[in-house]
């Protein structure tokens, strides 16, 4: 029976971000009522964008890779097709004191990768990783974890270490990771390793010229939405998810929203809280899930800044805390106010660990001081500036997390009625958030 006639029925997604908008966006397409409820004041949790003093600041993710079909299809979908941008040039590895730039997608080898920060003696341990790479290259795309087989069980520091002895290459390992997938390299998967390597010298990046907050803006502006409203728990009977209660953010009663399907859109450790904990092959997958928190510092002066536009990979042995800096060159001129300029400094992992507590004026003043030894700045201070902390950040692609996305779409929540989605459900990216929210939608469609 095509979608049109089937009698839809009501959906409660629980969490704002891309994932549960995207499958609020789907199902409101498909004739469902449909209400996401969102404890935080805004839609997209860590994919928004602010505006402070004429700046427009992201507060967590910076890009969309032009590989990311589903949300890039989404966001032409809902008229953001002329806003995106994919700025030419800017890349590139800050290596004994210079930015060695790259091109990602280059059909010139010489080009492609950043060769003066490797030296001439890392060529055999680049020629390793590459073949290994070609070799499965198909296989190795980050949108799609669950085709990873090789190298799933084998950390990226033991799988680097055993092909090369370079240090170069060692020591661009870690930003690498930490720019591709927000996390050190004896963190993630092998396999996720060379996800990274390909998606970062093979995909181009963009984003659109209000900000990348536009697209999970515009997809909630097409669903109902109530902010500000924090799940509790989801209400069952014999097996069934029959309704979500939540309550205001703020305080108030509590309120119950019948439903005759849930998609629970929230970070894997707040999963247990809103089902009483999960059974199974869920339970395993949610509990063996790590995340990396994340530090993002967003910069704002009153003139131009010099050097590359970024995003720039920043190494621990160049004395850098931050993985990866950018200037709003990279993404659009529309960022700024004539004659202005931004910078953005992301820190990830044990670097944002160990930054959580500090007030926002020393990460700031952290940031500045990074700041200057990749761009020129010409003594000039910030007139705006915007510190955001993330934790839980982004979920890691540890060993075995292929394993563990395959376990998770055969066996389900264990909740007939009850879809789990997010990044950590899929790739640990914006496209893994949006693929997984359609994937629950589709799954709704198909049950009811």
């Amino acid at each position: 029976m095509p979608v049109a006639e089937r009698q839809a029925g009501r959906a409660v997604i629980i969490g704002a971000g891309l994932a549960g908008l995207a499958a609020g966006y789907r199902l409101s397409r498909d004739g469902w009522d449909v209400l996401v409820l969102e404890r935080e004041s805004e839609v997209g949790g860590r994919c928004r964008t602010v505006t402070r003093g004429g700046f427009r600041f992201d507060t967590g993710a910076q890009y969309f890779r032009d590989s990311y079909d589903a949300a890039l299809k989404t966001a032409i979908e809902v008229g953001l097709g002329d806003r995106f941008r994919i700025p030419v040039g800017g890349a590139g590895v800050l290596a004994r004191g210079r930015v060695v730039p790259f091109v990602p997608r280059s059909m010139n080898p010489f080009a492609l990768l950043p060769w003066r920060a490797l030296g001439p003696e890392s060529a055999a341990g680049v020629l390793s990783l590459s073949i290994h790479l070609l070799r499965g290259y198909r296989s190795y795309n980050i949108r799609f974890p669950h085709w990873w087989t090789d190298g799933d069980r084998l950390t990226a520091s033991d799988f680097i270490h055993s092909r090369t002895s370079s240090d170069s290459v060692r020591s661009l390992a870690g930003p690498l990771c930490r720019y591709a997938l927000g996390a050190e390299p004896e963190k993630v998967s092998a396999a996720a390793f060379m996800a990274a390597l390909r998606a970062t010298f093979a995909d181009r990046v963009g984003c659109f010229a209000g900000g990348i907050g536009l697209l999970p803006g515009s997809l909630a502006e097409r669903t109902q939405v109530i902010c500000g409203m924090e799940a509790q728990h989801v209400v069952l009977e014999g097996g069934r998810a029959v309704a979500v209660k939540a309550r205001p953010a703020q305080g108030g009663r509590e309120r119950s929203y019948r439903a005759d399907f849930v998609v629970c859109a929230v970070p894997a450790p707040h999963v247990a809280a809103m089902t009483g904990g999960m059974a199974g092959a869920a339970g395993r997958v949610i509990g063996e899930t790590e995340y990396s928190p994340e530090v993002v510092v967003n910069l704002g002066f009153p003139g131009e800044v010099g050097g590359v536009a970024g995003p720039v990979l920043l190494t621990a042995a160049g004395g850098f805390r931050a993985g990866w800096a950018l200037t709003h060159r990279s993404k659009s001129l529309e960022y700024v106010p004539p004659g202005a300029a931004a910078l953005t400094l992301v820190y990830s992992g044990r670097e944002a660990a160990s930054l959580m507590g500090e007030e926002d004026g020393a990460i700031i003043e952290l940031a500045l001081e990074e700041a200057r030894g990749v761009f020129d700045l010409a003594c000039m201070s910030p007139v705006e500036q915007r510190v955001d902390r993330h934790d839980p950040g982004r979920p890691v692609a540890s060993p075995g997390h292929a394993a563990r996305v395959r376990e998770l779409w055969r066996a389900g929540s264990c909740i007939e009625n009850l879809v789990l989605a997010g990044d950590w459900t899929r790739s640990p990216t914006m496209e893994g958030a949006v693929s997984s929210g359609f994937y629950a939608a589709e799954s709704a469609v198909l049950r009811r």
